[in-house]
């Protein structure tokens, strides 16, 4: 596989767990930032009953399409351009829009997009997760994460760990209401917000 991450590889079953435990029966996914394509590829694989699209930004859909190509099932679709910085998402309704590691790495700006938009394709009951590590009341929960968050601005300075009450406060404004805020491995959290 083109791009293999090895942390997309780690996460991949807790996050399918989550997935299993929300969506209903012939469930339709967005995904935003599908990357190398591995969630995509194991959700579709695990979870049968679900249409998966995939999303990455245009200048990196050639490795996400050759990957699919080679690897996904028939539920999971061609990917699609989607970048965050346009207005608007050329998409129809999906029942879930799910997106893995990527408010950290993009701007706030960008990440609100990514809320914003995610509540606005999603249909009546629809679902928003994210996952990835979050601050909590300004504090990180390991310093393992505090450390990440450095990283992640001495190689871009609009990036890093957004705090869950920022994340939160946008999903509400969007229409949405967390429904279940889960811990997972290696110190990431799994937020699962419903359209009210």
């Amino acid at each position: 596989m083109e791009q293999f991450s090895q942390a997309a590889d780690n996460n991949k079953s807790v996050i399918a767990e989550v997935l299993d435990d929300w969506l209903p029966a012939r469930a339709s996914v967005l995904e935003i930032g599908s990357g190398s394509g591995q969630h995509a590829i194991h959700m579709g694989s695990s979870l049968a009953r679900v249409s998966w699209q995939p999303t990455e930004h245009p200048d990196r859909l050639e490795t996400l399409a050759s990957n699919l190509a080679r690897y996904a099932p028939a539920n999971v679709h061609g990917p699609l351009p989607l970048d965050l910085a346009l207005e608007g998402w050329s998409v129809q309704s999906f029942d879930c829009v799910f997106s893995a590691n990527v408010i950290h790495i993009v701007s706030e700006s960008l990440g609100e997009r990514l809320i914003v938009g995610g509540a606005q394709a999603t249909g009546a009951g629809g679902l928003l997760i994210l996952y990835g590590p979050f601050t909590y009341r300004g504090e990180f929960t390991t310093d393992s994460n505090r450390d990440f968050d450095q990283w992640l601005r001495s190689r871009d300075e609009k990036s890093g760990v957004r705090s869950f009450e920022w994340v939160e406060h946008i999903a509400e404004r969007a229409g949405l209401v967390l429904a279940e805020d889960r811990a997972m491995p290696a110190n990431n959290q799994c937020l699962v917000f419903k359209r009210s």
